[in-house]
């Protein structure tokens, strides 16, 4: 028997009626996974609207479609792939991809997606991974089927409430302000502790 103090995010006291939306909060912010063993992340799916960028398209004088990201999160998706995870990005709208290659993200893509799901099955399958080894970012309705079924999933700050119920964790950041890179954090957080279980 030992004395072991947890960490202020990780607990709660719940005495009254009030503290179970706190405690909710909790796990919806931080995460939590139950007892099955984590599976190390192999794949990162991302939503590109409203997740790596902010929603907002700006058109020129000569119609063409200009977006824009934060570098925190290219920075993040460096990362991710140093570490061995693959990042690929999908959209259900017909992106130009010829604006999306001048991001210069070096990552496969698939827009004008109707069915995300299958999209995200056959890139699961192509790379011969379980569904607890990939991570999913989304934001919208049409994601809400990718987020239940991935090992782990994220949602921006500002994601819709079908989203967000949708999902083991919610970042403090919004779509294009920092969540991929956040996210990206919470993924070297949780192989950190899959790690560490299995030296033990």
């Amino acid at each position: 028997m030992a004395y072991y103090e947890m960490r202020a995010e990780h607990s709660v006291d719940i005495d009254v009626d009030i503290d179970w939306p706190i405690a909710e909060q909790r796990v919806l912010r931080y995460g939590y996974f139950g007892k099955e063993k984590l599976k190390e992340i192999k794949l990162l799916v991302c939503n590109i609207d409203g997740c790596l960028t902010n929603g907002h398209i700006y058109i020129s004088g000569d119609q063409k479609e200009i977006i824009s990201y934060d570098v925190k999160d290219a920075i993040g998706i460096s990362l991710l792939k140093k570490s061995g995870i693959e990042v690929r990005l999908i959209s259900e709208r017909a992106c130009s991809k010829q604006t999306l290659s001048s991001l210069k993200l070096d990552c496969k893509m698939e827009v004008n997606v109707p069915d995300k799901l299958a999209v995200l099955d056959e890139w699961r399958k192509e790379m011969g991974l379980c569904w607890k080894e990939v991570a999913y970012l989304g934001n919208e309705v049409s994601d809400e089927e990718c987020l239940k079924k991935v090992g782990l999933s994220g949602v921006p700050a500002d994601a819709c409430s079908t989203a967000q119920k949708a999902v083991g964790y919610i970042c403090k950041c919004n779509g294009g302000r920092g969540a991929l890179r956040e996210f990206a954090e919470h993924i070297f957080l949780l192989m950190e502790k899959v790690i560490n279980s299995c030296q033990k």
